[in-house]
């Protein structure tokens, strides 16, 4: 304990003796003696008890105790905290660390998170003196500081903290820890580092405070709201690589719910900001899900997407923004040695890939014969179907190998009477051990006893059969192929359907960066009923998508982190990349030939944009996922295990402020002794008074 006003001790300690002079005026104070003889003896008899005869010196003590009490409630005793010292003439060095994470942005408590904790960063400077230095940084993806050094410039910490926007970024704990070690190793001073924010569990949970300097003073004040509930969209991508005009895509969007209730609503989509799609989502408490909302992809061109939630307290993870660019047409090569018959798999897999009037379908199959397996016909499409296939030569295989391992997609059709020659001649171009089926006698339901074959069993999480996914499944009993080869699987690759005999029906194969299917069984009219089926036409496009080995692009980024792109020199020439707002991007250029290569962080989210008014790239911006879940971390966890060997504590806000810059205020403990030393005395009085009774 201290006083802030030592130096009027000397002023006030001589009035500790005004008891004492009281004291010895009274003892010669002429005494009244009354003249009744009663009177004199009940005198006599009170004057015999020893608390009378010590009842100056009680008095005195109680007196000089009360003037003591009083004198040091006028000197504004405090009570240090955490190593502070009131008393001290040493300048503080105080850097505030403010959260300026998406998480900060939460409305739980009405006001956001970063409106409390710019108002008690407000509350701290008020309690900084004029000898006092102060800094502030903002702990984001970017730290960024008020000033380059400690400065005593308060009013402008003040409006620096006024101009805070709302931030989108990721709370990047251990990158502002490193900022903040550089920036108080320049001051010889023991530094004091307070962090404002919402103490988020994915942010704070591996935080590291072995950067500071052991010296540092910690202090963690929570500026989050009370109730934490929050619904978020956390990711939104294609189920393929391309995306074509015309067609129906899926979007697989998932959603996180971080409440203890259940979430049951509606995901929106909006393409173009013209169309919209939904779908019913239900997700239970404490967990994540996914939807998949068909989307009608519309003509050739960019196109722009959002996703939507109904809004809650956290709005900005309610939105999620993509891109995407529609090609016109891709075309299938279909590979087939008979061509020309109307009942044959090629004449109905090229009705099955493009089954529109006049070809307007956004896959274009072309014919061949495997006479043009060659490396230059294969080298323009990436999609190839063959069936009914007469032998192959061996530099046909070879071409289909180094289709295959740069990427491209296969689906081989057995239906040919050379079939078994042409897996063996494909397993040498493609490296031995890899066919998962080996093919042996030809079987037709002319020698077959129990008639038509059947698929009982296959792998239904595969991306090839998501047809058949769920109550679909019912679908393939609907299914009878008349003519299939009689296998057996070699445990290379994957089988993916099975007869009733343990034949493989589906199998694939993984070569380089490509995909084969091998499919026991004809689309032919008279070797099965598959071309009958409504599902034919879907499950062939669906293999034709799904075998592709390319990944989708990147559709969106998150805000706070790098975006590199290329566009051609002639996109650049009249026009720019706007912001979301609809302000010029601040970007690097580098002309490489004819094209730029653009670099800019994002601070914004919506779109980025390039042409108007049909852009002709766009990429649309999103906060980071991380910070939806806003459980914060234990607070009794973060100062023991985290900051171990550092002085470390929440505190509560602008009181423990002033407590931690003068101390805590100990003159009303004072005033009420003096009180209580009054009661006494009067308590004292009143039992002298009334003994000689």
């Amino acid at each position: 304990m201290s006083f802030l006003s030592a130096t009027l001790l000397g002023a006030l300690l001589p009035a500790l003796a005004l008891p004492l002079v009281v004291h010895l005026l009274n003892k010669g104070f002429p005494r009244d003696f009354k003249f009744p003889s009663v009177e004199l003896i009940k005198e006599t008899m009170a004057r015999s008890s020893r608390l009378y005869r010590w009842r100056h010196w009680i008095l005195l003590a109680l007196r000089t105790l009360f003037l003591a009490l009083l004198l040091f409630a006028f000197l504004r005793p405090v009570l240090h905290r955490l190593g502070s010292d009131p008393a001290s003439s040493v300048a503080r060095h105080v850097l505030i660390v403010l959260d300026h994470s998406a998480s900060m942005e939460h409305r739980g408590d009405g006001s956001s998170s970063r409106q409390r904790a710019v108002y008690e960063a407000g509350r701290l400077l008020d309690s900084l003196d004029s000898r006092d230095a102060v800094n502030i940084l903002l702990m984001d993806t970017a730290p960024s500081t008020c000033f380059v050094d400690f400065s005593k410039d308060v009013a402008e910490a003040r409006r620096f903290l006024a101009r805070l926007t709302p931030g989108y970024s990721r709370g990047e704990v251990n990158l502002a820890n490193s900022f903040a070690a550089r920036l108080i190793a320049k001051t010889a001073q023991r530094p004091e580092i307070y962090y404002l924010s919402d103490f988020q569990r994915k942010n704070w949970a591996n935080a590291n405070f072995t950067m500071l300097p052991p010296a540092a003073k910690l202090f963690f004040v929570d500026t989050g709201s009370q109730r934490r509930d929050n619904h978020a969209i956390l990711g939104a991508r294609w189920s393929q690589a391309q995306l074509l005009a015309g067609d129906t895509v899926p979007l697989e969007v998932t959603v996180g719910n971080y409440s203890a209730s259940a979430f049951n609503g509606r995901v929106n989509v909006m393409l173009d900001h013209k169309f919209s799609f939904d779908q019913e989502v239900s997700i239970p408490p404490w967990s994540e899900g996914k939807c998949t909302v068909p989307i009608a992809a519309g003509g050739p061109g960019v196109h722009l997407v959002e996703v939507k939630l109904p809004p809650d307290a956290l709005e900005c993870d309610d939105h999620f923004y993509l891109s995407f660019a529609a090609q016109e047409k891709e075309e299938v090569l279909i590979v087939s040695d008979a061509l020309d018959e109307r009942t044959g798999g090629a004449y109905f897999l090229r009705l099955a890939l493009n089954p529109f009037e006049g070809g307007t379908g956004s896959l274009l199959p072309r014919l061949a014969n495997s006479s043009e397996l060659t490396p230059a016909r294969l080298a323009g499409v990436r999609k190839v179907i063959c069936t009914h296939l007469s032998a192959l030569s061996k530099g046909a295989a070879a071409a289909i190998a180094k289709h295959l391992f740069q990427g491209g997609g296969l689906i081989y059709f057995l239906d040919g009477p050379a079939d078994p020659q042409n897996l063996v001649l494909l397993e040498k171009a493609i490296g031995p051990g890899t066919m998962p089926m080996r093919l042996t006698q030809h079987r037709s339901a002319t020698n077959v006893v129990s008639g038509a074959q059947q698929v009982v069993r296959g792998d239904f999480k595969s991306r090839y059969l998501k047809l058949f996914q769920g109550d679909a499944r019912q679908n393939l009993a609907l299914l009878d192929f008349y003519d299939y080869y009689q296998a057996s699987a070699t445990g290379a690759g994957s089988v993916l359907l099975a007869y009733a005999d343990e034949s493989p029906a589906m199998g694939a194969v993984h070569h380089g960066l490509g995909t084969m299917l091998l499919l026991n069984f004809s689309a032919g009219e008279l070797s099965s009923n598959l071309a009958r089926q409504r599902l034919f036409p879907a499950w062939m496009q669906e293999l034709i998508k799904a075998v592709s080995a390319d990944e989708p692009p990147p559709v969106s980024y998150t805000v706070g982190e790098p975006l590199l792109t290329e566009v051609w020199r002639s996109e650049m020439r009249n026009q720019e990349f706007l912001t979301p707002t609809g302000s010029p991007a601040t970007m690097k250029r580098e002309l490489n030939g004819e094209r730029y290569s653009l670099s800019f962080v994002p601070d914004q989210l919506g779109f980025y944009t390039l042409g108007a008014p049909r852009p002709t790239h766009a990429f649309g911006v999103n906060p980071s996922p991380d910070e939806a879940d806003l459980r914060p971390i234990e607070k009794e966890v973060l100062p023991k295990d985290f900051a171990a060997n550092r002085e470390a504590q929440f505190v509560g806000g602008g009181d423990d402020f002033d407590e931690l810059a003068k101390g805590r205020p100990m003159f009303q403990w004072f005033l009420l002794g003096g009180f209580l030393v009054l009661v006494a005395e009067g308590a004292f009085q009143n039992l002298i008074r009334r003994r000689p009774a």
